[in-house]
């Protein structure tokens, strides 16, 4: 073998967190350094304009986010609150591109019958879109300048380590105050997760409901947010017969966010549509016309399937945590 030749392998995904011996404070400093990394990981192919490295920066910035809510009471407070907006502005930052990335995928894998008009519209579209994501993408490295990353990470760091004391400041009873903190968490935790699963349990999916693109927009964010809380809580979840639902939140959210990836793309051709027949374009408007068209189609063929998962989250969510806080309502709280 040629000595100058390297064999590239993938690089592993570090492994998520687990929970030792009740320690719930390294627990959360462990997760949030994880999430941390995932987001830092990405930052250069994010950076270079690739698609699933901004992406999963993004849904590790939310993570992220929702850790420190989680774990909030652990956290040096002084800290806590600058570095939370800091996080939710990066996930802001990294939103307008990673739609642009949706809409092109989307409008890509759109298989439409039509001739020339359509053909030439798309590619109108494919021209316009590339030139709005590369804008998109340049501003958010100005953004990215701007938000000083590099001292973000390192504050972020220091803020996941200020859950867990160093040892010249722990007392004698840490181990016991650290296994006392668990017990409250642990009790606390089937409310916790069902407060975050009541807006779902709540909705009603009528008629009007399932073509409300914010009503649905809202309860795929409440399903998300619940998925993360599931995902990140699942070490310290009690062991049962049953699974957290989370696969059934992931098909429920995974749908809506195909509604809304559909809503968003034909409101965006619908405004471009009446631009091009300001300029006098009449036949790439009426190309984009016909296109929002075939994607209003197409966004109503996945209202259907909505109901049901909402149905399936709905039951397993109410199986899995009522019967627990019922459970927890029981028990005898700590002195």
């Amino acid at each position: 073998m040629d000595a100058g030749f390297k064999i590239m392998l993938p690089k592993a995904k570090p492994t998520k967190p687990v929970l030792r011996e009740e320690r719930i404070r390294e627990f959360a400093s462990e997760m949030a350094l994880h999430f941390t990394g995932a987001i830092f990981d990405n930052l250069e192919g994010a950076k270079s304009g690739e698609v699933e490295p901004l992406h999963d920066m993004r849904v590790a910035s939310r993570r992220l986010r929702e850790t420190l809510r989680l774990f909030q009471s652990y956290y040096a407070p002084v800290r806590f609150r600058k570095l939370s907006r800091k996080a939710r502005r990066i996930t802001r930052v990294l939103g307008l591109p990673r739609e642009m990335d949706v809409n092109l995928e989307l409008l890509r894998r759109c298989q439409f019958a039509g001739g020339l008009v359509f053909h030439a519209t798309c590619e109108h579209l494919l021209a316009l879109f590339e030139a709005e994501q590369a804008r998109l993408k340049r501003r958010m490295l100005r953004e990215f300048e701007r938000l000083e990353l590099k001292e973000f990470e390192n504050d972020l760091r220091v803020l996941a380590d200020s859950a867990v004391p160093p040892r010249s400041k722990t007392h004698l009873l840490f181990a016991e105050h650290q296994s006392a903190e668990f017990e409250l968490f642990m009790q606390q935790m089937p409310q916790l997760l069902l407060d975050k699963a009541k807006p779902i349990l709540e909705f009603e999916p009528t008629p009007d409901a399932l073509q409300n693109d914010n009503r649905l927009h809202e309860l795929r964010i409440r399903t998300k947010k619940l998925r993360y809380a599931l995902e990140i809580l699942k070490p310290l979840l009690p062991a049962t017969s049953e699974e957290p639902p989370i696969d059934l939140c992931r098909t429920l959210q995974d749908v809506l966010g195909e509604f809304h990836d559909h809503t968003v793309l034909i409101e965006r051709l619908q405004q471009h549509q009446q631009e091009l027949l300001q300029r006098g374009l009449l036949l790439l408007s009426h190309g984009c016309s016909r296109i929002a068209a075939e994607l209003q189609e197409a966004r109503q063929a996945l209202t259907p399937q909505i109901e049901p998962a909402h149905r399936e989250v709905v039951r397993a969510v109410e199986g899995y945590l009522k019967p627990k806080q019922e459970t927890a309502a029981a028990l005898p709280t700590t002195a």
